[in-house]
């Protein structure tokens, strides 16, 4: 398959001057949304109420963190405007919601405002050499910190200095938050970095690294999305490393909380190098799902190109790395493949009797990776890619453990609606994770949109689903709480932000999941960002 192709990026510079009204010299046919893909977020340091219209469960109580790009398009000294290409270019911005009382205060913070200071003084981000350098201009956040990894090591993540303060700069670290050892607060990305926050005003306190923890977890490349296991105070990760063959290893290990307790590696396996940025786990066992988007590091330190530098090949089909999470266990213990897809997340993986359940967002293949250039976002080039929620079987587990991890089995799959949707950002009730389940909740898209427009609630059982959607407003991810006395697995409530589709106006609703009616919403004035944060967790 030829590699992927970027979009044109003339239409890029100066949209966000247009959005605000200041140039009629681009198209007059934005998406309505365009007003949280542009411009940089207002920084809100202090507590600031919200108003509210409705009221919120007496038991609703906690901190609602949230992540993600915040900042499209810099200003700089010379009166340019340098503008981040993709939906993953943008500046990381890390938001806070304080639910107490039945009030609701917010609060954000821009992590990287040496990188902006930098991009202010010298017109591109640092260590590249171009404005529109194709590595500088896709995926700065996540995929140039990946590239930047790949090709140079973890020891040049803090290699330029803020042309203001002097002070040295950090990496864009922004694509999930979460809890991690010794209770910290902390933002992750799809590299073997990560930064300790300050729970009160998001400050970041330390960079950090998984291989400082446990040092034979070796390798620059690691998966956004962590498992938890919060009964047992338990964090689950895959990192990966290149060989000198270039063959990716990759290794998955265990974190305890307890810092007392030392950190664990569970298995080693070793496939090509492919991008990886979740994983999915049941009680027992951890599965890496390897879809055939691979690596080549050597042509992406000549190229600094990841739209040319990665491979699709889905002759490989997709492979099922089974390990046991058991401490000093069997490690890898079984192997499965299916057909070739692509995907980003999963929505949760269970034991049923004798096999295992996996239900993920499957794309037909990675072009969903230029889809989300902001070109085709704002100006609406492309169709949007589908994700079909899917649930794959891999059949029989303990035959296949008896048959050995080097005996490849196949793996199964079906739809879980009986009517195909579009489903991605979602989540489950905690209490379901890594368990049997029966309700998801995301966001969806229909054909036309280029966007998230809609909730979704899915029921695998009944292969159906229900929505919330209201003309002209853009829902993002979403929590769901649950009741504190719940005998129902879908009694609680759903937390989403959604973007109102203006400039300056920006809506959080609480949905109450049965029927998904609104109960509230409120609004804060800010340039409507909160959109395209892409995961959150919510601290009780």
């Amino acid at each position: 398959m030829p590699a992927l192709v970027a979009p044109p990026r003339h239409c890029i510079p100066d949209i966000s001057r247009k959005v605000k009204g200041e140039t009629d010299a681009l198209v007059e046919d934005l998406q309505p949304f365009a007003c949280g893909l542009t411009g940089r977020s207002v920084e809100v340091l202090e507590p600031q109420s919200c108003e509210m219209q409705g009221v919120l469960p007496h038991w609703l109580q906690g901190h609602l963190y949230r992540n993600g790009p915040g900042v499209w398009d810099v200003e700089t000294k010379s009166g340019e405007m340098f503008s981040l290409a993709h939906w993953f270019d943008g500046l990381t911005v890390m938001h806070k919601f304080d639910i107490q009382a039945g009030c609701v205060t917010y609060r954000n913070r821009h992590l990287v405002k040496e990188m902006e200071n930098y991009i202010r003084e010298y017109n591109r981000p640092p260590n590249l050499t171009a404005y529109d350098d194709p590595c500088g201009s896709f995926m700065g956040r996540a995929f140039s910190t990946f590239v930047q990894a790949a090709t140079q090591g973890l020891q040049t993540f803090e290699h330029y200095q803020d042309p203001e303060t002097g002070k040295e700069g950090k990496v864009n670290v922004g694509v999930t938050v979460g809890q991690y050892r010794g209770n910290k607060l902390v933002s992750r990305t799809d590299a073997n970095v990560l930064y300790e926050l300050n729970p009160q005003d998001l400050e970041v306190i330390q960079q950090m690294n998984y291989s400082a923890v446990i040092p034979e977890v070796q390798g620059n490349f690691a998966t956004s999305h962590v498992e938890r296991d919060e009964a047992a105070g338990l964090t689950h990760n895959v990192v990966m490393d290149l060989t000198a063959r270039g063959w990716g290893m990759y290794t998955f290990f265990c974190v305890p909380d307890d810092e007392t307790e030392e950190p664990y590696v569970l298995a080693k396996v070793q496939d090509e190098p492919c991008y990886i940025h979740s994983f999915a786990a049941t009680e027992r066992y951890l599965i890496l799902i390897l879809a055939p988007c691979v690596l080549s590091p050597l042509r992406m330190l000549i190229n600094k190109s990841f739209f040319k530098d990665v491979q699709w090949k889905p002759q490989k089909g997709v492979k099922f790395y089974v390990v046991d999470k058991q401490k000093n266990g069997p490690g890898h213990v079984a192997t499965f493949r299916h057909d070739a897809f692509f995907y980003f997340h999963n929505i949760n993986a269970f034991e049923s009797r004798d096999d295992l359940c996996i239900d993920l967002a499957a794309y037909k293949d990675n072009q969903i990776i230029v889809h989300l250039h902001r070109a085709n976002l704002l100006f609406n080039l492309q169709a949007h890619a589908p994700a079909i929620p899917r649930r794959y079987t891999l059949s029989s587990i303990s035959k296949a453990i008896t048959a050995g991890k080097d005996t490849v089995a196949e793996a199964s799959s079906r739809d879980l609606l009986s009517d195909p949707q579009c489903f991605e950002l979602f989540t489950i009730s905690p209490l379901n994770k890594s368990k049997a389940y029966r309700y998801s909740y995301g966001t969806s898209l229909q054909d036309g949109d280029c966007f998230y427009t809609r909730l979704l609630k899915v029921d695998a059982d009944l292969g159906i689903s229900q929505e919330w959607k209201e003309g002209g407003t853009f829902p993002g991810e979403p929590i769901f709480v649950p009741h504190p006395e719940a005998s129902k697995e879908d009694q609680g409530v759903l937390l989403s932000v959604v973007l109102a589709g203006k400039p300056v106006t920006e809506r959080r609703i609480s949905t109450s999941n049965k029927s998904i009616q609104e109960l509230l919403h409120i609004e804060r004035y800010c340039y409507a960002v909160l959109l395209l944060c892409m995961f959150s967790t919510l601290h009780s």
